[in-house]
């Protein structure tokens, strides 16, 4: 016993020592979401904040916060049942504290019972419903050591486990930084594990703020009682079960470049592999009538979450668009590119689509692009990266982005666009890094319409189209050591310089020196 409490003070103590949070307020409309229910946050006059939740099978329900001061930079508020009978249908009572947390690109509600301890958790999140209960059902069957670690647990998926496996949960939390156990099971147990390496002293430990959350939700879940415990069964579709597992398949042709795409794998085109796809998308036979695949015209967004290879027509051709694909990484080895030969044509066109990852590849354009099409489309889905990639026109724009959720594009080129470099339409944190855009015209080059959190760092814009506007957004877009060499930079009030570390030029046609191992190499260096 005595174990236990000194146990409790320790992991108690390490998590308020390590809550830095800046003092937020919840915003009106904003969505939130706890495994289950997504809530809509609606201000009233009296400053209290009504929650009013919706889910798929169980219908909606309501809950009330009272602001209640805050300190340390958390927000505070009490909670309140929105009902005349008192009813609460998250876990907690009336007068309970919940805190406003918001660290580490964390932004979440922790109800806490009297003791501190969080019991009921809801995130903050861009996304409606379905995508909501698509991305749960995704979670449900991810590595629970990797959950434990990089994800914040909520009740409901706590609700798949049984006490005995939510305890080695929140002891494997401990063991994953050296925690030496007293239990003798636990010894034995991660004893058991190649990873475990026991610390020499327990207090030396540091948690981030997400193993510290887990490790209260846990805790708390293991205190309620078994009547209590809402347990769920998972889905029956076990989605890694659609395709092959964390397989790696080679390809160095377009027909087998289509038939290795699938979900949880990575398509590898070979060294120096120069893949134009138009010669298998122009093909009906490849994918009218064929399981998986489909030919047509338009394709229209749905709920239904297997994938599907479509050869999609666009005007002058057809286009390779991916629908519904979860965790495909398309990558090349050195010299390996993927081109198209319509004009109105994407080279890759994403629909709803989840921890995608586009690496190490050329991809462009045969002909000369006008009106339509781009080198990149991306529309809804998220948590999507592009690394060492070299996109080139002459697509009309080398990105172009619709409701899309954590784009991350790192150590790449766009270049040679006719209409623009990028645009983004109501996107949310669509982060740039350590990119090159030069040589792109004719019009607006980045186009950010309705799209938050839009961030470039380290990112160089030169020789671009001098007559054309660099921004043009109605959002805030933020630049960390950006390099800037253009005449008109357009919408210059609503670009965030916060360490004032960028640099803004008027010089047109100003060509840097390539960055060290630059995946593309300018033919022009003169710096005059």
């Amino acid at each position: 016993m005595q174990y236990q409490i000194k146990w409790f003070v320790l992991i108690l103590g390490l998590f308020f020592t390590t809550q830095k949070t800046c003092c937020q307020v919840i915003q009106n409309g904003s969505h939130w979401w706890d495994g289950q229910r997504l809530y809509i946050a609606q201000t009233g006059d009296d400053g209290h904040i009504l929650m009013q939740g919706e889910s798929k099978d169980m219908g909606g329900d309501k809950f009330v916060l009272i602001p209640d001061g805050s300190s340390s930079g958390t927000q505070h508020y009490k909670l309140a049942s929105a009902y005349e009978q008192g009813w609460i249908f998250i876990r907690g009572n009336a007068g309970w504290r919940v805190d406003y947390v918001c660290q580490e690109n964390l932004h979440f509600l922790a109800v806490r019972n009297p003791t501190g301890d969080c019991v009921h958790l809801l995130t903050m999140t861009p996304d409606d419903l379905t995508t909501c209960l698509r991305r749960q059902r995704i979670l449900e069957h991810r590595d629970v050591s990797w959950m434990l670690q990089n994800c914040l647990l909520d009740t409901h998926y706590l609700g798949h486990f049984s006490k005995p496996q939510i305890r080695l949960m929140r002891n494997e939390i401990l063991a994953r930084h050296g925690w030496r156990f007293q239990s003798t099971d636990l010894q034995e147990h991660f004893g058991s594990q190649p990873w475990y390496q026991p610390v020499a002293d327990n207090n030396s430990i540091k948690l981030s703020l997400i193993e510290l959350t887990n490790l209260q939700m846990l805790k708390s879940e293991e205190a309620v009682g078994d009547h209590n415990r809402v347990r769920y069964e998972r889905s029956e579709e076990d989605p890694t079960q659609w395709d092959s597992v964390d397989s790696v398949i080679t390809v160095t042709n377009e027909e087998q470049f289509i038939k290795a795409l699938g979900n949880y794998r990575t398509v590898q085109l070979g060294a120096d592999v120069h893949l134009n796809l138009s010669r298998i998308l122009e093909q009906e036979d490849k994918f009218c009538g064929v399981p998986g695949r489909a030919w047509v015209t338009v394709v229209e967004r749905d709920h239904n979450d297997y994938p599907v290879i479509i050869s999609e027509f666009c005007n002058d051709g057809q286009q390779l668009t991916l629908k519904h694909f979860q965790k495909l990484t398309i990558r090349g080895e050195q010299g390996a590119s993927i081109e198209v030969d319509p004009r109105y044509a994407f080279c890759l066109n994403f629909i709803d689509c989840w921890e995608c990852k586009i690496e190490n590849l050329t991809i462009g354009h045969t002909e000369g692009g006008t009106c339509d099409g781009g080198v990149i489309g991306i529309v809804g889905g998220g948590y999507i990266s592009i690394s060492d990639c070299d996109l080139y026109g002459c697509g009309t724009y080398g990105l172009v982005t619709h409701e899309t959720n954590q784009l991350k594009v790192s150590r790449s080129t766009m270049h040679h666009c006719t209409y623009g470099i990028m645009e983004l339409y109501s996107s949310y944190g669509t982060k740039f890094e350590d990119c090159d855009f030069f040589d792109n015209k004719e019009f607006t080059l980045i186009g950010v319409s309705d799209s938050e959190e839009t961030e470039f760092r380290n990112c160089r814009f030169y020789d671009n189209w001098p007559e054309a506007a660099l921004f043009q957004s109605n959002q805030p877009i933020r630049l960390y050591n950006c390099e800037i060499y253009h005449p008109i930079i357009g919408s210059r009030d609503m670009l965030i310089t916060p360490d004032n570390d960028c640099t803004f030029s008027d010089k047109a046609h100003f060509v840097p020196k390539p960055k060290p191992n630059a995946n593309v190499n300018d033919n022009d260096n003169d710096n005059n």
